[in-house]
Formats: C-alpha cells, sequence, structure tokens
C-alpha cells in the first residue's frame, strides 16, 4: 500500500469511527440520568489471580469513559444485582477451564430474565484467553470499521472492500472481491487452501468458516479432500493434505464466525480451537457451537444482520438480535414444523460470543436492501412517540440476501434499538406485522407477509 493509500485509510477509519462516537453521543444526551451501565462479571477465582484481575482492571480503564462501570462477583446475588443495575453490557471475565457449557446456559437465561419480558435485556460477551496476556489483549481491543474479509465458505463479499471466500463444497472455486469491482468467481483456487487461507489471515479483519470441526480441528474441504487447521500444545497449525504441518501466526485485529462448524466454541481444555484462533490467530471476537451443531439458525443468522445489513449492527449487537429473532419464532411457533421448533430450542442456548460487547466493529455504512429510520417526537401525554420508518430501495429484491449460504437464513425480523432504555412501549400503529416492542428495542417479524416493493413500513411505538 502506498503512503496515499494509507492516508486515505486513516482518514477514512477516523471518519467511520467519528460517525460511531456521535452516536454513542446521541445515545447519553438522550439518557440525562446516567451514562449506560457496562457490568464486569468476575469469578472469584479471576478476582483472587493478580495476573487474571489485570483483565478486570483493564476493562474498567477501558470503558469507564462511556459507560457507568460496576464489578459484580459471580454468586448466588448476580441475578437480582445485574437487574437492579440494568446494564446495557456485561463482560463475564473467566479463566479457560471456567468457561463450560453449563456457565454458558447460565449466561443466556441471565442476560434474559432482569425483567419480565421473555427477550434478551443485555449485551453480553465473554473475555478469556490461553492464559491471561490474551484476554488482556481483548480487554484492550481498538474500535475498527471492518472492510477486509476471508471465508472458508460464501459470504456476501459484495459488502467489503476486499475478500475472498473459498469453496468448501467445489474444488478450486473461489470468489474474489477486489477493491472497486464487484465480486468475481473464479476457478483459480489451490487444489488444498490451507496455506491460502492461513496467509489469508493476516489481512483481514473478518474470518467465516463452516464444515466439520472439533474441539482440535477444523476440516476445511467439506466435499472434497482438503487440508486442516490445528491446535496444538498452545499454538495452531495449518496440516495441507499434500504437505508438511506448518505453524499459524496472524497479525491484526480479526472476528471469527464459526458459523457452520461443530463445537469451535466450545473450550475443554487448553487446546482448542477457540484458545488457538484468539492466541495465535489474533481472533479479539469468535462467535461459535459449544456442541455438535444440525440446525444453524443462530449460528448461520448472525451474518444476516452483521453482513446483510452492513454498518447497522456490530457483531455483538447482530448476535444479540439474532437470538432475538429465535426467541420470537418460540413465542409465536404456530405455523412452524416439529423439527423447525426443536432445532430453534436446540440453537438458543448454545452459541458463544468471546470478546468485549461493547467493542465497536461494525462494516462500513453503505446502502444495502432497505433505508431503515428511528426518529421520536414529544407527545401532548408526556410521553414519547417513536416512528420506525423502513424503505425498500431495491424494488423485489429489497429484503432478500445477497448471499443466503449457509443454514436457517434469511426471513430474519427488522430490528431496531431504542437509542435509549425505555418504559411502558406500546405499538400503536402497523400491529398486523406483529411487531414487539420491549425496553431496548423494536423487532418486526414479517415472514410471513408479503412486503410492498415501493411503499415504506411505518412502524409507530409510544413509550414514557
Amino acid at each position: 500500500m502506498n503512503s496515499r493509500s494509507k492516508l486515505f485509510s486513516m482518514l477514512f477509519l477516523v471518519s467511520a469511527l467519528t460517525f460511531l462516537a456521535q452516536q454513542s453521543v446521541a445515545v447519553s444526551a438522550a439518557d440525562s440520568v446516567s451514562q449506560p451501565g457496562y457490568a464486569i462479571v468476575a469469578t472469584q477465582a479471576v478476582l483472587d489471580d493478580e495476573n487474571w484481575s489485570k483483565v478486570v482492571d483493564t476493562l474498567k480503564e477501558r470503558r469507564s469513559a462511556n459507560y457507568e462501570v460496576k464489578v459484580f462477583v459471580w454468586n448466588d446475588e448476580l441475578q437480582q444485582s445485574l437487574a437492579d443495575f440494568f446494564p446495557k453490557y456485561a463482560c463475564f471475565v473467566v479463566k479457560p477451564e471456567e468457561a463450560s457449557v453449563e456457565q454458558l446456559a447460565n449466561i443466556w437465561a441471565l442476560s434474559r430474565n432482569l425483567d419480565d419480558d421473555p427477550y434478551g435485556d443485555v449485551l453480553w460477551g465473554i473475555i478469556t484467553g490461553y492464559d491471561c496476556e490474551d484476554a488482556v489483549r481483548l480487554a484492550k481491543v481498538e474500535d475498527m470499521v471492518v472492510e477486509r474479509a476471508l471465508g472458508g465458505t460464501s459470504i456476501a463479499l459484495k459488502y467489503f472492500k476486499t475478500g475472498v471466500a473459498y469453496d468448501e463444497g467445489k474444488k478450486n472455486h473461489r470468489k474474489v472481491k477486489e477493491e472497486g469491482s464487484e465480486p468475481e468467481d473464479r476457478n483459480d483456487a489451490p487444489d488444498d487452501t490451507t496455506k491460502a487461507i492461513a496467509e489469508a489471515l493476516n489481512d483481514a479483519q473478518l474470518f467465516v468458516t463452516s464444515g466439520h470441526a472439533s474441539e482440535r480441528n477444523w476440516s476445511i474441504g467439506y466435499s472434497y479432500k482438503n487440508g486442516f487447521f490445528v491446535a496444538k500444545d498452545g499454538k495452531l497449525y495449518g496440516k495441507p493434505s499434500n504437505d508438511a504441518a506448518f505453524e499459524i501466526h496472524a497479525t491484526g485485529s480479526k472476528i471469527h464466525l464459526a458459523s457452520g462448524n461443530c463445537l469451535w466454541g466450545h473450550i475443554d481444555k487448553p487446546d482448542c480451537m477457540a484458545l488457538a484462533m484468539i492466541r495465535n490467530a489474533n481472533v479479539d471476537m469468535l462467535i461459535g457451537y459449544v456442541v455438535p451443531t444440525w440446525f444453524g439458525y443462530m449460528g448461520w443468522g448472525v451474518q444476516d444482520y452483521y453482513i446483510e445489513e452492513p454498518g447497522r449492527f456490530t457483531v455483538a449487537e447482530a448476535f444479540f438480535a439474532n437470538n432475538q429473532a429465535l426467541l420470537n419464532l418460540l413465542q409465536n411457533p404456530d405455523g412452524l414444523s416439529a423439527q423447525t421448533k426443536e432445532g430453534l430450542r436446540f440453537d438458543r442456548d448454545v452459541v458463544v460470543l468471546y470478546g468485549d460487547p461493547a467493542w465497536q466493529n461494525a462494516l462500513r455504512v453503505q446502502d444495502s436492501g432497505w433505508k431503515q429510520e428511528l426518529t421520536s417526537e414529544p407527545t401532548e401525554d408526556g410521553r414519547t412517540l417513536w416512528t420506525l420508518t423502513i424503505t425498500p430501495l431495491q424494488g423485489d429484491a429489497s429484503y432478500r440476501l445477497v448471499d443466503g449460504n449457509g443454514s436457517e437464513r434469511g426471513g430474519r425480523p427488522f430490528f431496531q434499538f431504542f437509542p435509549t432504555r425505555v418504559s411502558d412501549p406500546v405499538v400503536v400503529d402497523n400491529a398486523d406485522l406483529d411487531v414487539v416492542a420491549v425496553d431496548n428495542f423494536i423487532l418486526a417479524p414479517c415472514r410471513n407477509k408479503k412486503l410492498s416493493a415501493d411503499k415504506p413500513i411505518v412502524i409507530k411505538v409510544s413509550t414514557k
């Protein structure tokens, strides 16, 4: 990259982060009482450990400028303590041996039981690492605008400045996105893509994977012979099918969505893929299943919000929104098959997010299928009227995915966070869309509705 390109990239990043900062200022202004809450929840083992307690101290210092930060001990009183504080974010700091499947289920239950509605109350993430140094790095991660993508499976490269996605099902096939051009199909990928993917990790800010996996490895090819990524002895290796194994040391902060992989998020012992990716691939946020997956709604669906609605959500926000979409289906199961209902229940609490939930890491704001705008105005009765306007921009294609690769993709509700917590939300218009309004968001399911290709959807919600 020449100096002029570097300057342009720097100016763009500053501009984008300024936009995000302005959004945060708007949130603070809307809430004149206090800053949004940020809860740090640590086990006693973390707080009693001189090294691991540095993770808590780092988080507290990092987030105190923009949030009201409080530290909580994980104990029997935690749910009530969090309900009293009612934070926007909750970051759970745990040692790797504490990051169990049971703990994850407890976090999911805790995250939606701070009030009486059945939906999520707090955006959460878990910070851990192979050692405390890895965890401190996750706590110190700098905000970024995501523009460079790498896929071990097909993704919507259209929304990135540059990217490459290797086909897990077709040998030699890949999609390439070069700056200033549309994504292009090519058949020039190597027979074994292990080294190519490992090398591309250095430049990627987002890494998306699918295919067979376990706690110890990832099988890169799904329908043809290919290599592996392997976790061993605290290191990450590439093991091509036709060559010797090699160590992987990727640079640059990145996000990993293990959308379709079994067990990638499961930390059953130090030698596991999640900790190896955090430590050796410089992954600062990872989403993955902690069990063998077969349904896919919760793993794949994060892309529907994060990638297919570019710039609208951070990874943690997309993760949260997708879980609310899942919960909404479980609340309204009429018309769903028995297998779908079983799959939704299975997926609900078995996908984990490692990383700081307040990390600002959205894609660049850009046009997608529709424009979404939330405005507010005071009403004579002392309440506030919120108007959510959704305007189609691409005719009949407005609400379609650009890339629907994966399982249980598409049909996600429109989702809009309130800029601050509200009380007593009442939907006063467009009730036929089965709109859900709670204290922190508006959700409008439209999976069974025929939406106009040229007429905006207008939803009105009244709050105190």
